[in-house]
C-alpha cells in the first residue's frame, strides 16, 4: 500500500507557464483510471459470465458421485492384484456371469459373447469419463476464481492509486491545520510557563521553546491528522472494492490493526521525506520532489508498517513494492509540482 505525501517545508514556485494545470492533469487521469476499470468489469463478465464456482464444484460431485455409484470409489494406486471396485457395473456383471455359469446353450453364449464385448466395458469407461468431466469442473472454477481475484487486485491498485494522488490537495490543508494546531498548543504553552515563572519563580519558557519547537509539534500534528485521514480513505476503498468485487471485507479488529499500521507508518513516512529534502539541493524540482517523496516511502513508510505486520515477513520494500511507488508519486509529482497551492 502507497501512503500521503507531505508537502515541502520550503514550498518554491516552478518558473514558466505550464502547458497543463493540475486540475487537467487530475482530470486526464481520473478519466483513463476510470475507463481502465470499466474494460476490467466487461472483461470479467466476457471472462466469467455468470458462473459461480461453488456451483461448478456442485457439478463436479455429482459426477462423482454418478462414477462412483456406477464403478464403486476410486481407487488409490496399489502394487499387486486389486480386487473389484464395486458399484452397480460389478454387480451387473455377478448378475450376468451367473447366467452363463449356471446355463448353456447357444442362446446363453451369445448373451455371453454380447455381454462381454459390448457391455461390460461401457460402465468402467464412463465412469472414467465422468471422473474427467469433474476434474475440469474444478479446474474450471479455480480458473473463475482466480481471474476475479486478479480484477480485484487491479481494482484495488487504480483505487488506491488514485486516493494516493488525489489525496494530495487533501494533504496540503491538512499541514496547514497542523501548523495551526502547533501554534495554539505553542501558545497554552508559553502561558503554562508564564504560569510556573509566577507561582514558582522557574523560567521554563525557553526550556519549552528548546525542547517542543514548532517543527515537533507540526509534524506530531500533521502525521496524526494526515496519517488518519489518509488511513480512512484507503481503507474505505478497499473495503468498496472487496465488496463490490464479492470478496470478504476485513472485520472491525482488522481494519483497526491496518488503521494503526498505515498511521505508524505515515509518521515513518514524513520523517524520512523531510530528511530527503534536507539532502537534496535546491531549488526544487518535480524530480527532487519524486526522489523524496520515494526516499520517504521506500524507507520510511514499508519498513515500519511491514515491521508492525506480523504476516508480513519481508520488512525493507521490494522491487514490485517500488515499481507501484515510483508509479504512484511519479503520477503525483507530475500533476502537483513543487509549491503548489489551492487556486494556484
Amino acid at each position: 500500500m502507497v501512503t500521503p505525501i507531505r508537502p515541502m517545508l520550503s514550498p518554491t514556485a516552478l518558473s514558466g507557464a505550464r502547458v497543463l494545470s493540475p486540475a487537467t492533469l487530475m482530470t486526464t487521469l481520473l478519466i483513463a483510471s476510470g475507463g481502465t476499470m470499466v474494460a476490467l468489469r466487461i472483461y470479467a463478465g466476457v471472462t466469467a459470465p455468470e458462473i459461480d464456482p461453488a456451483a461448478l464444484r456442485k457439478a463436479a460431485a455429482a459426477f462423482r458421485r454418478l462414477a462412483d455409484d456406477l464403478n464403486g470409489p476410486e481407487q488409490p494406486p496399489q502394487t499387486g492384484k486389486a480386487g473389484k471396485a464395486g458399484g452397480v457395473a460389478e454387480m451387473a456383471d455377478d448378475a450376468a456371469a451367473s447366467v452363463w455359469n449356471n446355463n448353456g446353450g447357444q442362446s446363453v453364449d451369445a448373451f455371453a459373447r454380447l455381454y462381454i464385448l459390448r457391455i461390460m466395458g461401457f460402465p468402467p469407461a464412463f465412469a472414467k469419463d465422468c471422473r474427467v468431466i469433474a476434474a475440469g469442473c474444478d479446474a474450471y472454477a479455480g480458473l473463475v476464481e482466480a481471474v476475479r481475484k486478479q480484477l480485484a487486485e487491479l481494482d484495488k491498485a487504480i483505487l488506491q492509486l488514485l486516493w494516493l494522488v488525489c489525496f494530495q490537495p487533501l494533504t496540503t490543508a491538512l499541514y496547514g491545520v497542523a501548523q495551526a494546531m502547533a501554534a495554539a498548543q505553542m501558545a497554552r504553552l508559553v502561558k503554562l510557563a508564564q504560569a510556573v515563572k509566577a507561582v514558582f519563580g522557574l523560567n521554563v519558557g525557553r526550556v519549552l521553546q528548546i525542547c517542543l519547537p514548532g517543527y515537533v509539534l507540526t509534524t506530531l500534528n500533521y502525521a496524526v491528522v494526515d496519517g488518519a485521514a489518509y488511513a480512512t480513505g484507503a481503507l474505505a476503498l478497499d473495503a468498496l472494492s472487496d465488496a463490490s468485487n464479492g470478496r470478504p471485507t476485513r472485520s472491525r479488529g482488522e481494519n483497526a490493526e491496518e488503521f494503526g499500521e498505515i498511521v505508524a507508518g505515515n509518521t515513518g513516512y514524513i520523517l524520512g521525506y523531510d530528511v530527503a529534502k534536507l539532502g537534496l539541493p535546491g531549488p526544487a524540482t518535480r524530480g527532487s520532489e519524486m526522489v523524496a517523496r520515494l526516499v520517504g516511502s521506500g524507507f520510511g513508510y514499508t519498513p515500519v508498517k511491514s515491521a508492525l505486520d506480523e504476516d508480513d515477513d519481508q520488512i525493507m520494500t521490494t522491487p514490485e513494492e517500488w515499481a507501484s511507488k515510483i508509479e504512484g508519486h511519479g503520477l503525483r509529482a507530475l500533476i502537483f509540482p513543487p509549491g503548489w497551492r489551492f487556486g494556484r
